[in-house]
């Protein structure tokens, strides 16, 4: 018998797949013959800590490698960035995104942040735009790997760090899609109407595909916003969807959709271009990554398991979108 996650997994693709026409199904080709294989150090499937140094600071990395790698040519790239005051192993075991159970498709890469916090962070002068530019350009000369299939998620701060890449002239062309969970999007700016406040963002090219997950009951990163956290200002989480559906110039027509009866999901643009931008709403999440099992967040917050599963979603979802 199928388990309730697995169940919602299946009912999760199934209500996403026809909502993008960047869908690939060739995942991996059987023509293909990788020219670069898996360095002698690296265990399939296994987290292995990297280092690397970017702007002249000594940094560090999680890659997992996927089973598939061998069997493939040119292998997708996930970033998942970490929560504020949490690590890099912590978010592998957080979102689930390199367990095979998900994803066997695709190297997944988590980074560590300087004190344990991320560019865009009240506060924090590191540059983690160059540091994850570095990464890629590392990946590219020990694996191989796709250049058009980069994809990144994270959550709270990490989630806001997505929304600093997606925004970024450089990086918002070498990540092909954005996945922010419980998403800090701060600005630098007072006073604050969280409705309205203008959001700086200048992405190197259009359509820029995004996909935000966050709860009514969210008690840190509010989903009406904040108009003084740490000094500066948090959008409402509405306004900052809206936001990308103009600048993908989608419009603010939508379609609502009941997931479960605590979620419902708002789907921007028509045609080829729906589901460019996607909002999952739970009324009843607060500040976790939605799981339908106990997880470290919902354990934390003292909450019970969400209604559905966002790692799946969110890999169905990268694999529509694809950099031109």
């Amino acid at each position: 018998m199928l388990s309730l996650k697995h169940t919602l997994y299946a009912f999760a693709a199934h209500f996403l797949l026809g909502s993008s026409s960047n869908a690939r199904d060739d995942v991996a080709s059987p023509s293909c013959v990788c020219t670069k294989p898996v360095p002698s150090d690296i265990t399939i499937g296994q987290p292995k800590q990297m280092s690397i140094t970017s702007s002249n600071v000594n940094r560090s990395y999680l890659i997992v490698v996927p089973s598939l790698y061998t069997s493939q040519c040119l292998t997708p790239v996930i970033f998942s960035f970490h929560g504020g005051n949490r690590k890099a192993s912590d978010q592998l075991t957080l979102d689930e995104i390199s367990y095979p159970e998900f994803n066997n498709f695709s190297i997944t890469i988590y980074p560590q942040g300087i004190k344990d916090k991320w560019e865009g962070d009240p506060g924090n002068t590191a540059n983690d735009t160059q540091l994850v530019s570095d990464i890629i350009d590392s990946l590219n000369k020990t694996y191989s790997i796709d250049t058009k299939r980069i994809w990144a998620t994270g959550k709270s701060d990490g989630g806001g760090f997505c929304n600093t890449l997606a925004c970024d002239p450089i990086l918002s062309t070498k990540i092909a899609a954005f996945a922010p969970v419980s998403g800090a999007f701060y600005i630098d700016t007072q006073p604050c109407h969280p409705h309205n406040v203008t959001i700086p963002c200048s992405p190197g090219r259009p359509k820029i595909p995004i996909l935000e997950f966050h709860g009514g009951n969210d008690s840190t990163i509010h989903y009406g916003g904040q108009a003084n956290r740490s000094n500066e200002c948090v959008p409402s989480i509405p306004h900052w969807v809206r936001e990308w559906a103009l600048r993908d110039k989608l419009g603010l027509k939508n379609v609502t959709t009941t997931l479960t009866n605590d979620t419902v999901v708002y789907t921007y643009g028509e045609g080829e271009e729906k589901g460019l931008v996607q909002h999952f709403f739970d009324k009843v999440l607060g500040h976790s990554w939605p799981s339908t099992e106990l997880n470290d967040d919902s354990i934390r917050n003292k909450e019970s398991p969400a209604s559905f599963n966002a790692t799946p979603i969110i890999l169905d979802w990268f694999q529509k979108h694809v950099l031109p």
